[in-house]
């Protein structure tokens, strides 16, 4: 992984800045750092104490003059319904943290932060639709998540991606360095090679290198199968009959940037305690 081509410190506040934190991406990673902490009360209230921890650090760093912790809605999303393995065989969430997202979220508002869950929808499209629409406002836009997903959003100058636990920071420029594609490519790419976190099918046979071999003369899907003639024997057997399986991962791996979320920008201004 490389430094963010642009520095996420900042010192002086001179611009609108959102600061958008995947709440469950933060809290499950710091509640399994305290896995020795047998007392399970106990280590939900240190996870609650860590989590606030670390927003007052990204706080304290990127200087935001808005703030949300977004988080997943329970149940079913529009992907599980075209895609019933979608995210199958996870490993779920511990019960007793489960039964306490809704505390994590009243620590999260007693310190002003805001948070936002919308029924049927995953955090993940909803922050990208928050960040896309801040974005396009001219609003710097930071995406506080370890999730690769985030990353076909940096091709926007005004989206930044930084993980907390590695401390450091994506942008466009990194995208090609780490994927050998253009952050706009990355849904295509993902829809030829799959995507395991979340059980995504990818075309079998097809790995990262004969993916980027294919994608150096036609970009998408559309076009490798439009001319799939231009391939070798090998890559158009692989491919054969598995169109429709790309199309749908493609659409899989996209991240909605048109959510009706209702929100406006000014509810989510940070004030300091």
């Amino acid at each position: 992984m490389a430094l963010i081509s642009q520095p996420v410190n900042i010192g002086m506040r001179v611009e609108k800045r959102l600061l958008i934190i995947d709440g469950l991406n933060l809290i499950r990673r710091l509640y399994a750092a305290l896995e020795s902490e047998q007392d399970i009360t106990r280590r939900i209230e240190r996870t609650q104490s860590v989590s606030i921890d670390a927003l007052m650090k990204l706080i304290k760093q990127i200087i935001p003059s808005h703030i949300v912790v977004v988080f997943d809605a329970s149940g079913q999303t529009w992907r599980h319904k075209i895609f019933p393995e979608y995210k199958l065989g996870r490993v779920p969430m511990d019960d007793a943290l489960l039964d306490a997202l809704p505390d994590f979220a009243k620590v999260f508002r007693y310190n002003r932060i805001p948070c936002l869950r919308l029924a049927g929808w995953e955090a993940d499209d909803l922050i990208a639709t928050l960040a896309v629409k801040a974005a396009n406002q001219g609003v710097k836009s930071y995406i506080v998540s370890t999730d690769k997903g985030f990353t076909q959003l940096l091709d926007n100058e005004n989206i930044l991606q930084y993980d907390y636990f590695a401390k450091l920071g994506y942008d466009k420029v990194w995208i090609p360095a780490k994927y050998g594609v253009q952050a706009t490519q990355l849904t295509d790419y993902w829809a030829l090679v799959g995507d395991t976190t979340n059980r995504i099918p990818g075309v079998k046979g097809i790995g990262p290198k004969t993916a980027l071999s294919m994608m150096e003369t036609h970009s998408t899907i559309e076009s490798i199968y439009q001319h799939s003639d231009t391939f070798s024997e090998r890559i158009q057997g692989m491919l054969a009959g598995n169109y429709e399986q790309c199309l749908l991962s493609r659409q899989l791996v996209s991240l909605k940037v048109d959510v009706e979320i209702g929100v406006r920008l000014s509810q989510l201004a940070y004030q300091p305690v």
